[in-house]
């Protein structure tokens, strides 16, 4: 019995464990599903949450591409004249910071070599070639302003305007030679200047002063070995490391020739960068601020340069209050200095050869009167007016000093200044100037010198054989073959052409009937007489044929 008891008190606890276990295997299981229902959620939501990345780069690849064929295009449709970005950088300026490149002018390849080929064209005229080079300059200025700052920018601003220096002193010695040599013999020092300063400003649109103009057209001039490559872009190679170690751009002070700056006015304004303790660069707080902006300093550029090809430069002041000068008033002024002190130049023509007083007063009346015609044709274009008559002034003063050349030159242009009428003060001033010299040959004083000889002329100083009317013939055809060229010159009517006379009532008035005309004189009478005989022997014959008629027939 007790043993039968022991068996049973012992399955009892072993079914509490059994259901135990039971138990626990039945957690488990519902844990590990759990557990895999977990896991799947977790497998799902990674999955979601992978594809949701991959659409979103997907996307912003597709618009990253978007935005590159879109710059792409718009680099295509840069051009020279009006790029505002860089094909080496990219649109609107962006600089590749974290790349090492420094940008030179030689990444705008086909701008720079077209810069530095460019050469004055003959057949063009001034304002054309001004408005090429400006173009090419102004494109390559705003790359520099765009990409560049502190020591780079000066760098390769330094060699843009040595380039431009050396391209305007090529345009002005080719294209204005006759006007700069002219204004030079005369001495207008000051109009040099202010012609080298309206050049610059019409390719620039930046005005200087005359100082800043000398300076910067010395950097162009050639050096004294006499490089005759001077002109050649390949003789102008820059070295990458040259220019470095500079505290600032060139200032207004000191008298050396700048090797380096923003631009020819930047020694007006004293130094744009310069290095701070610690090695940086930063903009001088004396500069304008009105440079500080790439963008505003084109903007003020261009407008300048459009008002002077719309014809309004003459308007606008350079440095000191003088006025502009526009390419066409350069062009005429040089036409006109071509004329007065080549060709046309009376006082020095080889068809005259006289030395009286009087033909040398009517010669520097007449180059008067092409100066004062040259500045009142000159129309709105003004600039230029003043300084050439003050050139023609100081060109003829030299003859004035002579009593005789003075009087016939008062009296001329007197006349001019009466009438306006270049036909009537020259023909009266010729008349004047020819009594004047008869009256000095018919003087026993006088005639002792060569001019007031017998053997000379009015226009030549021997006549060789020719007579006084043939000379004074010669002398105002050419006088008037002069004025014609002038009027041409100076883009002038020819209808405002003189035509010279030798009339009855004139001094010259017995030259119109020469000697062998009136020694004739008794021959045409005896013609008369013998024809007046003829006459009446034919009447008194048909009146003796009618009697005899009327009575024997």
């Amino acid at each position: 019995m007790s043993r039968v008891k022991e068996t049973g008190g012992n399955q009892a606890p072993q079914s509490a464990a059994a259901a135990a276990m039971e138990n626990r295997l039945a957690r488990k299981c519902v844990q590990m599903e759990a557990g895999q229902v977990l896991i799947e959620e977790a497998s799902r939501h990674a999955a979601e949450v992978k594809e949701e990345l991959l659409k979103e780069r997907d996307s912003r690849k597709q618009e990253w591409e978007q935005e590159n064929e879109r710059d792409r295009t718009e680099e295509k449709r840069d051009t020279p004249e009006l790029s505002r970005q860089s094909k080496w950088f990219g649109i609107e300026g962006k600089l590749l910071k974290d790349a090492n490149i420094t940008w030179t002018l030689e990444m705008e390849q086909e701008l720079w070599e077209a810069f530095q080929k460019w050469m004055p064209v003959g057949d063009q005229n001034l304002s054309a070639q001004l408005d090429e080079l400006s173009k090419l300059y102004l494109a390559l200025l705003e790359a520099i302003l765009t990409h560049t700052m502190g020591e780079e920018q000066m760098q390769q601003m330094d060699r843009l305007n040595e380039i431009l220096a050396q391209k305007l002193n090529l345009l002005v010695d080719v294209e204005l030679k006759d006007l700069m040599e002219f204004l030079k013999q005369t001495g207008q020092t000051d109009t040099l200047k202010l012609v080298k300063s309206s050049v610059y400003k019409q390719t620039t649109g930046e005005a200087i002063s005359a100082r800043a103009a000398d300076r910067f057209y010395a950097r162009g001039k050639v050096n004294s070995t006499g490089n005759t490559r001077y002109f050649m872009p390949e003789s102008q190679e820059w070295q990458a490391g040259g220019g470095r170690g500079r505290k600032g751009m060139y200032t207004a002070s000191g008298t050396a020739v700048p090797s380096g700056g923003l631009s020819a006015a930047s020694e007006e304004g004293g130094t744009l960068y310069k290095l701070t303790k610690g090695g940086n660069v930063k903009i001088s707080q004396g500069y304008d601020v009105r440079q500080d902006s790439g963008e505003q300093q084109m903007i003020q550029r261009n407008r300048i340069l459009n008002e002077a090809r719309n014809g309004s430069a003459s308007r606008i002041s350079l440095q000191g209050g003088k006025a502009a000068l526009t390419g066409k008033g350069l062009e005429r002024a040089n036409r006109f200095a071509a004329h007065i002190n080549g060709s046309g130049n009376l006082l020095k023509n080889p068809g005259i050869s006289a030395r009286n007083e009087e033909v040398a007063g009517l010669l520097a009346a007449i180059t008067s009167i092409k100066g004062q015609m040259y500045a009142a044709s000159a129309g709105r274009d003004q600039s230029m007016s003043t300084p050439m008559r003050s050139a023609v002034n100081q060109m003829i003063d030299f003859y004035l000093s002579q009593k005789g050349v003075y009087k016939v030159y008062n009296y001329t242009t007197n006349v001019y200044e009466k009438t306006g009428d270049p036909q009537k003060a020259v023909q009266e001033g010729l008349e004047y100037a020819f009594k004047t010299f008869m009256e000095k040959k018919e003087n026993t004083v006088y005639r002792q010198q060569e001019a007031y000889s017998d053997r000379a002329g009015f226009f030549q100083i021997l006549l060789k054989g020719q007579t006084m009317q043939a000379d004074m013939i010669r002398g105002m055809k050419l006088l008037e073959s002069n004025w014609r060229e002038f009027l041409k010159a100076v883009g002038e009517n020819e209808k405002k052409g003189i035509a010279l006379k030798m009339q009855k009532h004139s001094p010259w008035g017995f030259l119109m009937e020469p000697e062998s005309l009136k020694k004739g004189d008794g021959d045409i009478t005896d013609n008369k007489k013998a024809l007046i005989t003829q006459a009446v022997c034919v009447a008194v014959l048909v009146l003796g044929y009618l009697c005899y008629r009327l009575f024997f027939g």
